[in-house]
């Protein structure tokens, strides 16, 4: 979008931001988007698997800072 966009496509501003600086940002935005939904989605499973006791299923182990007592 950067390569493609001009100043002379989006004339005009938007809170004194050029229009094409905004038209820039938001495609960024929605192309970076996946790519953030996997990370996210990849550290959840690190999280996960940091806490799970076995390989098998994914039992959490009781937390020393939750609270529980025995």
């Amino acid at each position: 979008m950067g390569f493609f966009a001009d100043a002379g496509m989006f004339p005009g501003t938007m809170l004194g931001i050029d229009n094409v600086t905004w038209i820039v940002s938001g495609a960024f935005t929605i192309t970076a988007l996946p790519l953030l939904l996997l990370a996210a989605y990849i550290f959840r499973l690190t999280t996960l698997a940091k806490r799970t006791l076995s390989i098998g299923p994914s039992i959490l182990r009781p937390s020393e800072d939750a609270g529980e007592t025995k």
